[in-house]
């Protein structure tokens, strides 16, 4: 607008649409028919700010996969970071050499280490079998029978199994990284390992195998337990020179003492045996049988029906 003095008066409406024509300017209608900020997105947030939001749910998202990746992993190569006594190479081999028959029975003995009294059984010499039924405790070629796998309320073993050449139904189990691996003739071997090789070889062979927890690997234990509080404990254990041992406490433990004292005695490797007391059994070399409370029990419950998971069962030649 000009005034008489010819100067221009300019208002603030009129500054404001003093711009450029050159620029265009893109008008977005709002659903009620208004016009949007021509500087502003469809939502009315300014552009560039929807972004570093964005980036920062995409970051945490990442994290959140990397911490859970980390955690498998952790979880999972447990036996990547223990060292390993026996590799799975080393045990085909003692699988292959065969079951040799040397024992008349088990020699026990007992020993209390940092606080901890166990019971050890000889298993060397003896024949081991994975045994869908209860055993008879009459049979004289019975010398120590109990648990293996642990098992899902539907029935299914956790972790590999075989039995005599047939894969088991199984779940889960990736974080058992023991397992106990017969021949088909009966030679029992432990060992540590992600790996199923083993497995696939008596798959192939009519042998059997399954897994559990590790309390020792190589006179090392393993980073954490996944089994708290103290109950009866039970596991195989196998010295430096190879003899194996069935090792049982007497009173209720946690796993990390049990394994503790384990290793203190001289024990190089030691695979979980679930089950605590509730199936010691065994017969000496003299015929002399020795059951607690808890294993007439069970052989009470299951003599007319199917054991949850196989037992297993070590016997000696009859001749």
């Amino acid at each position: 607008m000009r005034n008489e003095d010819n100067t221009v008066n300019v208002n603030e409406e009129e500054r404001f649409d003093s711009r450029p024509t050159d620029i265009p300017v893109i008008v977005i209608e709002r659903d009620n028919g208004s016009s949007a900020n021509p500087r502003h997105g469809m939502s009315g947030t300014p552009h560039g700010k929807s972004t570093p939001v964005l980036w920062s749910v995409v970051i945490i998202l990442l994290i959140a996969l990397a911490g859970a990746v980390l955690l498998y992993v952790f979880n999972r190569t447990d036996s990547g970071r223990l060292p390993v006594s026996v590799s799975d190479k080393e045990n085909i081999e003692q699988l292959k050499s065969g079951y040799k028959a040397s024992a008349t029975g088990t020699t026990h003995s007992s020993d209390s280490i940092l606080g901890v009294a166990m019971d050890f059984f000889t298993l060397d010499g003896l024949r081991a079998s994975l045994e869908t039924q209860m055993p008879d405790t009459t049979d004289n070629s019975l010398v120590l029978f109990m648990r293996s796998a642990d098992y899902h309320p539907d029935g299914s073993v956790i972790g590999t199994m075989v039995l005599d050449g047939e894969r088991i139904k199984s779940k889960n189990g990736t974080d058992r990284l023991g397992y106990v691996a017969l021949s088909k003739d009966g030679k029992p071997v432990t060992g540590v390992s992600e790996s199923d090789c083993v497995a696939d070889y008596v798959i192939g062979s009519g042998g059997s195998f399954f897994r559990q927890y590790v309390l020792l690997s190589d006179g090392t234990l393993p980073s954490d337990f996944l089994l708290h509080g103290k109950v009866e404990r039970a596991a195989i254990g196998r010295m430096a020179d190879g003899t194996l041992y069935y090792i049982v406490t007497r009173h209720k433990e946690t796993m990390y003492d049990f394994a503790d004292a384990m290793r203190e005695y001289g024990v190089v490797d030691a695979i979980y045996i679930t089950g605590g007391n509730s199936y010691l059994f065994h017969r000496d070399s003299n015929g002399n049988v020795c059951m607690t409370d808890n294993t007439r029990s069970k052989i009470s419950k299951y003599s007319e029906s199917t054991p949850p998971a196989p037992l297993l069962v070590f016997r000696k030649d009859i001749r």
